[in-house]
Formats: structure tokens, sequence, C-alpha cells
């Protein structure tokens, strides 16, 4: 199998763009999950791209809320990403993410509106997807993020209610350690369904530095044949979950688990492969 490894462009915080592919080249992986700016030239930002060798393996969305009970914040919100799926074609993204509004802790007080409103949303923008023949996958979070979708169950049941072979789900590592009984079992439940793997350790921090068995979850992707990408997607320890800019030197601490967690997953992987 040769599987794409990856990491997440935002965790490098405050730095120009050309440095933060400069750091992702320097650390080895195959390619990126990109900032869906729409303000970005998605023409610049491929020329960039190609310059240090590095694939787009997804794009993560600005922060909207598609499942909002005012009218015009939804439909802003799905412009959002209708919009985005030109960008990312343009790109020539093959993936984009989904997700609720982060930081949106509770809905309206009417769960099954708050439903609805997020499958009708979800269906607007997949449909769009569709025509492009580019994938959705929809990222499950925790509940200090997102009051909706915080299970893997609860992401195979959006899936299933808008009915589209072009959504999946992602699942990542971090958030199962918060929601999931057993985020390997978690994996091997979504099966073929899972089209993103997020992997950080349950602080969020480089493999190895918590106590989540990422070995395990790497063997459970084996056997459910998952062939998506890994991307990475950490920060360095400090408050402020939502900012990878930390006091001290956080950007050289988010490279060194950038190194050392591509060297462990790849061997993982690999024993996996090759069994």
């Amino acid at each position: 199998m040769n599987r794409d490894y990856g990491l997440c462009l935002w965790t490098f915080g405050d730095i120009s763009l050309e440095e933060k592919c400069k750091l992702a080249k320097e650390i080895g992986v195959d390619g990126v999950e990109v900032q869906g700016d729409l303000t970005q030239s998605p023409v610049e930002l491929k020329a960039l791209l190609n310059k240090y060798d590095l694939k787009v393996l997804s794009v993560t969305p600005d922060n909207v809320d598609i499942s909002s009970a005012n009218e015009k914040v939804r439909s802003s919100a799905v412009q959002y990403f209708l919009e985005l799926l030109n960008w990312a074609q343009e790109l020539g993204a093959k993936r984009i993410c989904l997700h609720g509004d982060v930081g949106k802790m509770q809905g309206s007080g009417d769960l099954s509106k708050d439903w609805e409103l997020l499958v009708d949303s979800s269906s607007m923008v997949v449909r769009k997807a569709e025509e492009f023949g580019i994938e959705v996958v929809f990222e499950v979070l925790n509940r200090y993020e997102n009051h909706q979708i915080v299970t893997a169950k609860e992401a195979l049941s959006l899936i299933d209610e808008v009915g589209s072979k072009n959504l999946k789900v992602l699942l990542d590592a971090y958030h199962m350690n918060i929601e999931e009984s057993c985020p390997i079992q978690a994996l091997k439940d979504a099966g073929d369904k899972l089209g993103v793997y997020h992997v950080a350790d349950s602080n969020r921090q480089g493999v190895g530095d918590g106590h989540s068995d990422i070995k395990g979850q790497v063997t459970a992707l084996y056997e459910i044949g998952y062939e998506g990408p890994i991307i990475m997607e950490m920060v360095a320890e400090g408050p402020n979950p939502f900012t990878p800019v930390k006091d001290g030197n956080y950007l050289d601490i988010v490279v060194s688990y950038y190194k050392d967690s591509l060297k462990q997953l790849r061997e993982w992987d690999a024993v996996k492969v090759n069994a």
C-alpha cells in the first residue's frame, strides 16, 4: 500500500504559507491539509505546493454554522461550502472537510430540528461535491467543540440520511479519546466509510506523549482496509486549544512532534502492510 502521510498546516500558527510548506517538506510528509481560505488564490497555492512537492490531502473549512436555526446564518454557511468546492476544484483537491461550528456547545433546544437542519445543509454541500467528483469527509469533533456529531455512530447516521457515496467520515484520535468508549472499535465501525484519519495522542501532542493506543488504531486501519491518508494534527502544550501559538518555542516543539511521530507511524504501518 502506498499510503500518504500528511499534517495540518494550521498547526504551524502565524508564519507565512511558504514557511509552512518549507517545514512540511523538511518534516518529510507527502502532503498537507490546507485551510479553506477563499481569499487565497487557489492557483497561487497550487503553485506553492508544487514547488515543495506537496499533495493536497484535504481542505479544512472556515468556522461556519451549517445547522444554525437562524436561516441567514445557515444559508451563509452553506454558501461558503459551495464556494469552497469551486475553490477546491481549482486547487485540484480531491476532498474537503465538513463540520459544525467549533465553539457551539448547544443547539436551538429542539434536537430533531437541529438534526434536520444539519442533514439538509450537508446534503446541499454533498450534492454539489458529487458534480465535481470531490469527496466530503464529515469531521467528528468532541462535545467541547460542537454539540452535534461527536461519535462515529452519529456520523454514520448522518451519512445514511444524506445517502451519498461522496460523504464519508473523518475520525480523529484526539477527539475519539474524549468521546468514544473504544476508538479502535469506532474505526472498525466506520469501515469503508472512513475517508480521513487524523492522529495526535490523547493530549494532542506527539504519538507516545499521551495514553492513546495509537498503535492499535493503526492496526485497525489495516484491518478495515483503509488506504486513505494519515494526517497528523498536533500542537504544543499550553492553554487555549483553539490556537497553535503557545509561549516559548512552540514551533520547534511541533516540528519535533511531527518528525518523531511520522517515523513511528510509518514503522507501524509498514509492519501491517508487509505482514
